[in-house]
């Protein structure tokens, strides 16, 4: 994983996160760090390079926990290009008639807000500064949706 996600593959490159403006710490992965507890975490996991309908569809379960990221179609989506606001509403579908329970990152749309409405699922939109590296500072709105009641949103979106 981190020879694909670092930067020029280079291991110490990791990627950054934050949920705080402007403070995001980079993330450093060594084969040193890969202790039993994060092998016990990750035991039950299952990560996937298909797509994520049919991964969805074949491992959908009451006890299920799906984390989904797609494509952002409304937005510069560089070499996930092609990826449209059909495709963004076939994934929405989907949504509404799973079994378990799921966290959805995306930008607002009027699609998320209509399947939103009828689902009855809830959302929390979140103020990021934008990181191009080109010292522009401006912001924009990350969408996270859940469909299950949670009283913090927030809390369990900085877990990813």
């Amino acid at each position: 994983m981190l020879s694909h996600q670092s930067i020029y593959s280079i291991l110490t490159n990791g990627w950054s996160v934050s949920i705080d403006k402007n403070k995001a710490n980079q993330v450093q992965w060594s084969k040193s760090a890969f202790t039993i507890a994060y092998a016990r975490r990750l035991e039950r996991t299952s990560i996937f390079c298909r797509d994520a309908i049919s991964v969805i569809k074949s491992t959908d379960t009451p006890t299920i926990f799906h984390y989904v990221d797609p494509p952002y179609y409304n937005a510069d989506m560089g070499h996930y290009g092609g990826y449209t606001a059909a495709d963004f509403e076939n994934l929405l579908i989907v949504l509404t008639q799973i079994e378990g329970k799921f966290m959805l990152s995306s930008y607002p749309s009027e699609l998320l807000d209509k399947y939103s409405k009828q689902a009855g699922w809830h959302t929390i939109n979140i103020e990021m500064y934008k990181s191009s590296g080109r010292g522009n500072s401006s912001t924009k709105t990350e969408v996270i949706t859940v469909n299950y009641d949670s009283d913090n949103i927030l809390q369990q979106a900085r877990l990813f």
